[in-house]
């Protein structure tokens, strides 16, 4: 049975990251390392099988081609929540279903007593 998993921003080929005027860089000396080392930790994480819905700003400030190949290297059927990163260049990508802005997630994953639903966006929410 396929395992659902999330994540957000991951930021494929953003060099920007890196530099020392954000806030909180990420420690890559580039960002080929750092995409790297993002793709080997997903797929170690991630089975061919699993449902992963990505939260948005899943590349940004690269080229499509480039974002297509990254993309293709990620194991599972991964689903797109739109982000403020992904307008234009992460929407003409190919993703598991439909890009979304807002969805209800159900899941029911092997171990869990019942099945959860989640509503998710790549935005904070008050509730």
């Amino acid at each position: 049975m396929p395992r659902t998993l999330f994540c957000a921003d991951t930021h494929f080929g953003h060099r920007g990251l890196l530099s020392p005027r954000m806030a909180r860089p990420r420690p890559f000396e580039t960002i080929e390392a750092h995409d790297e080392a993002l793709v080997a930790a997903w797929n170690k994480a991630v089975r061919p099988e699993d449902i992963v819905w990505h939260f948005g700003d899943f590349a940004y400030r690269c080229s499509l081609d480039y974002a297509a190949i990254i993309r293709a290297r990620l194991h599972g059927r991964i689903h797109l929540v739109r982000g403020n990163h992904d307008v234009g260049l992460g929407e003409r990508l190919e993703w598991s279903g439909p890009v979304v802005d807002i969805q209800w997630v159900f899941v029911e994953d092997p171990g869990m007593p019942k099945r959860v639903a989640l509503w998710v966006s790549h935005y904070a929410h008050v509730t």
